[in-house]
Protein backbone atom coordinates (compact mmCIF):
# COMPACT_ATOMS: atom_id res chain seq x y z
CA UNK A 1 0.00 0.00 0.00
CA UNK A 2 1.50 3.38 -1.13
CA UNK A 3 2.31 6.19 1.95
CA UNK A 4 -0.71 8.21 0.28
CA UNK A 5 -2.89 5.22 0.87
CA UNK A 6 -1.89 4.86 4.33
CA UNK A 7 -2.59 8.91 4.98
CA UNK A 8 -6.10 9.02 3.88
CA UNK A 9 -6.57 5.73 5.65
CA UNK A 10 -5.92 7.75 8.66
CA UNK A 11 -7.26 10.47 7.81
CA UNK A 12 -10.58 9.06 7.03
CA UNK A 13 -10.37 6.79 11.03
CA UNK A 14 -9.71 10.25 12.50
CA UNK A 15 -11.18 13.20 10.60
CA UNK A 16 -14.81 13.81 9.14
CA UNK A 17 -15.41 13.04 5.65
CA UNK A 18 -17.56 14.60 3.30
CA UNK A 19 -18.10 14.06 -0.21
CA UNK A 20 -16.35 16.93 -1.31
CA UNK A 21 -13.31 15.77 0.58
CA UNK A 22 -13.45 11.90 -0.22
CA UNK A 23 -13.82 13.26 -3.88
CA UNK A 24 -9.94 14.73 -3.74
CA UNK A 25 -8.77 11.72 -1.86
CA UNK A 26 -10.56 9.03 -4.04
CA UNK A 27 -8.84 11.13 -6.99
CA UNK A 28 -5.33 11.57 -5.51
CA UNK A 29 -5.43 8.06 -4.90
CA UNK A 30 -5.90 7.33 -8.49
CA UNK A 31 -9.72 5.89 -8.24
CA UNK A 32 -12.89 6.08 -10.74
CA UNK A 33 -15.14 5.82 -8.41
CA UNK A 34 -15.31 7.57 -5.31
CA UNK A 35 -15.10 5.45 -1.49
CA UNK A 36 -17.42 8.02 -0.17
CA UNK A 37 -20.93 9.06 -1.21
CA UNK A 38 -22.11 7.90 -4.98
CA UNK A 39 -20.21 10.10 -7.12
CA UNK A 40 -17.72 13.04 -7.16
CA UNK A 41 -18.43 16.63 -5.99
CA UNK A 42 -17.09 19.82 -5.50
CA UNK A 43 -17.50 21.35 -2.27
CA UNK A 44 -20.94 23.53 -2.07
CA UNK A 45 -20.41 25.45 0.90
CA UNK A 46 -18.18 26.58 3.72
CA UNK A 47 -18.76 23.58 5.67
CA UNK A 48 -17.62 21.32 2.65
CA UNK A 49 -14.99 23.45 2.18
CA UNK A 50 -13.42 22.88 5.57
CA UNK A 51 -13.69 19.32 5.28
CA UNK A 52 -11.58 19.91 2.42
CA UNK A 53 -9.08 22.03 4.16
CA UNK A 54 -8.49 19.79 6.57
CA UNK A 55 -7.79 17.32 4.28
CA UNK A 56 -4.97 19.49 2.62
CA UNK A 57 -4.01 20.07 6.11
CA UNK A 58 -3.52 16.62 7.05
CA UNK A 59 -2.12 15.79 3.82
CA UNK A 60 -0.28 18.50 1.89
CA UNK A 61 0.04 15.76 -1.10
CA UNK A 62 -2.89 16.31 -2.17
CA UNK A 63 -2.40 19.56 -3.39
CA UNK A 64 -0.41 18.09 -5.73
CA UNK A 65 -3.28 16.28 -7.16
CA UNK A 66 -5.48 19.62 -7.86
CA UNK A 67 -4.90 19.72 -11.88
CA UNK A 68 -6.44 15.71 -11.83
CA UNK A 69 -9.28 16.26 -9.72
CA UNK A 70 -10.10 19.36 -11.76
CA UNK A 71 -9.70 17.43 -15.09
CA UNK A 72 -12.22 14.57 -13.44
CA UNK A 73 -14.55 16.91 -11.56
CA UNK A 74 -14.70 20.19 -13.73
CA UNK A 75 -17.14 21.98 -11.27
CA UNK A 76 -13.80 21.36 -8.59
CA UNK A 77 -11.39 23.34 -11.06
CA UNK A 78 -12.54 26.49 -10.14
CA UNK A 79 -12.77 25.91 -6.22
CA UNK A 80 -8.80 24.45 -6.64
CA UNK A 81 -7.49 27.23 -8.48
CA UNK A 82 -8.85 29.70 -6.04
CA UNK A 83 -7.61 27.74 -3.22
CA UNK A 84 -5.03 30.50 -1.74
CA UNK A 85 -7.82 33.29 -2.06
CA UNK A 86 -10.77 30.62 -0.50
CA UNK A 87 -8.41 29.61 2.32
CA UNK A 88 -7.90 33.29 3.39
CA UNK A 89 -11.79 33.95 3.62
CA UNK A 90 -12.29 31.42 5.53
CA UNK A 91 -9.24 31.17 7.84
CA UNK A 92 -11.12 34.62 8.81
CA UNK A 93 -14.19 33.67 9.38
CA UNK A 94 -14.17 30.35 10.68
CA UNK A 95 -13.37 32.19 13.75
CA UNK A 96 -16.85 34.19 14.10
CA UNK A 97 -19.11 32.96 16.89
CA UNK A 98 -22.05 32.23 14.89
CA UNK A 99 -20.28 29.55 13.07
CA UNK A 100 -20.91 31.26 9.40
CA UNK A 101 -18.50 32.05 6.79
CA UNK A 102 -20.76 34.52 4.56
CA UNK A 103 -17.78 36.00 2.15
CA UNK A 104 -16.56 32.86 1.84
CA UNK A 105 -19.82 31.03 0.55
CA UNK A 106 -20.86 34.67 -1.58
CA UNK A 107 -16.94 33.49 -3.31
CA UNK A 108 -17.93 30.16 -3.74
CA UNK A 109 -21.62 30.26 -5.34
CA UNK A 110 -19.27 32.71 -7.83
CA UNK A 111 -16.91 30.33 -8.83
CA UNK A 112 -19.23 27.68 -9.12
CA UNK A 113 -21.15 29.61 -11.13
CA UNK A 114 -24.61 30.07 -9.28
Amino acid sequence: MSELAMQVLQWQANGRVGVSSATMASIALGMDKPFYGSHFSPPWDPSDLNRCRKLVKAIPEIRDHFPTIGEKVPKFKPILDNWDELMTLLSAEIKRPDNRAPETYRRMKELLGE
